[in-house]
């Protein structure tokens, strides 16, 4: 008779993972790294004859199991891990690899280098030149209706790492590369409209090749932590040129060389939910400061953007400023009152418009496609109208 014992400890370690897996589903008492990344949970579906013989019923019985899996973020890790280590797959299908390990963003940034977005959003490169063209002559306006209410206006035209590194980009995007560029587009309609504007899209490109350090690691797609202290410093010099204002200066207490990424710095690594982290080259994260800050004005600021701004209010530099509120996307607000906050349930904006002595935005290419997500329209009805949202 064959011996059983194998059987009988191959059963008990099956049994015992199964029920380990059941027990960490009800109680989770294994805390996990959650993954990173927007999960919107599937929301519970009443259980009715119709939602029964539908199946919707027990489609999201499924999907909520799911979730409630134990150790499912390990699982989820550990699948990623295997395709991406033995097949060279990236199951977020919004990230690309490039050469040198290079990650980037297909929608948002690739696609637009090969013109797929311009021709999806507005059909051709010369109704994309129209639109452009109506919003800036709605800036002008928008200008126009801030400078008759005492408030100073400056754009910031941020990078893109697809801008300032198309040589890491995968080669069929170099392969497809379109003759136009949104952002290049705006900021020569800014220059021939005289509207104030820093362009850092065209000056990170210039100086890619000559910098000790990468403008953008590779595993990122916002400019790297090291570059804050300097944009911050070139945004406060900008704004003196612009209304006048004595603002301070940055000062670098240490470069703080190390492997020790903050988040923006990996960013799409995390995205990737592998397993096992990607080995880091040491990088500055600097140690700053505000410097010469007695006797300088502190003005009131409205932020319009995207998250290129996130990394600059996580620093120093909004201590610049007596108040200061960010409309993210004019979706979501910031400010030492209200911290992620629905713009529509923020009931004093017209207020933080009326009190604002400088409004910012800073716009990357693809926030272009949606030039400042309706700001212009929105700051004349707060300003002359004085609605709330």
């Amino acid at each position: 008779m064959r011996n059983q014992r194998p059987y009988f400890i191959q059963f008990a370690c099956i049994m015992t993972a199964l029920t380990a897996i059941m027990i960490q589903g009800f109680t989770h008492v294994v805390k996990m790294k959650p993954l990173y990344g927007f999960v919107k949970k599937a929301e519970v579906e009443a259980l009715s004859f119709k939602t029964f013989y539908s199946g919707s019923y027990q489609s999201n019985l499924t999907e909520r199991a799911k979730e409630h899996t134990g150790f499912r973020e390990f699982f989820i890790r550990n699948y990623n891990q295997v395709l991406y280590s033995c097949f060279h797959k990236i199951t977020n299908e919004n990230i690309a690899e490039g050469y040198d390990r290079e990650l980037f963003l297909k929608d948002m940034y690739l696609n637009e280098v090969t013109g797929d977005k311009v021709q999806k959003k507005f059909g051709s490169v010369d109704e994309a030149k129209a639109v452009a063209e109506r919003a800036v002559r709605e800036t002008l306006i928008l200008m126009d209706t801030l400078q008759r209410h005492g408030k100073y206006f400056l754009f910031v035209f941020a990078p893109t790492k697809t801008a300032v590194y198309p040589e890491k980009m995968p080669q069929y995007y170099q392969d497809h590369l379109s003759d136009f560029s949104l952002e290049e587009y705006y900021i020569q309609l800014f220059k021939e409209n005289n509207i104030p504007h820093l362009d850092l899209y065209s000056y990170f490109k210039s100086i890619s090749d000559t910098v000790t350090y990468p403008l953008y690691t590779r595993l990122a797609s916002h400019w790297a932590e090291s570059t804050i202290p300097w944009v911050a410093d070139t945004i406060f010099r900008q704004l003196e040129a612009v209304t006048g204002y004595r603002l301070p200066s940055i000062h670098i207490i240490d470069n703080n060389i190390t492997t020790d990424y903050s988040d923006y710095d990996h960013e799409l690594e995390l995205s990737m939910n592998l397993l096992f982290p990607w080995p880091k080259p040491a990088l500055p994260r600097p140690v700053y400061e505000l410097q010469d800050t007695i006797g300088k004005d502190r003005p009131n600021l409205v932020i319009v953007g995207d998250s290129y701004f996130d990394q600059l209010m996580f620093s120093c530099f909004k201590d610049a400023f007596h108040q200061w509120d960010f409309w993210k996307r004019m979706a979501i607000v910031y400010s030492p009152q209200y911290w992620q906050v629905r713009f529509e349930d923020v009931p004093n904006t017209s207020r933080m418009l009326q009190q604002a002595d400088i409004v910012l935005a800073i716009s990357t290419a693809p926030s272009l496609y949606n030039y400042l997500f309706g700001f212009t329209d929105k700051a004349y009805d707060l300003l002359e109208n004085q609605k709330k949202p």
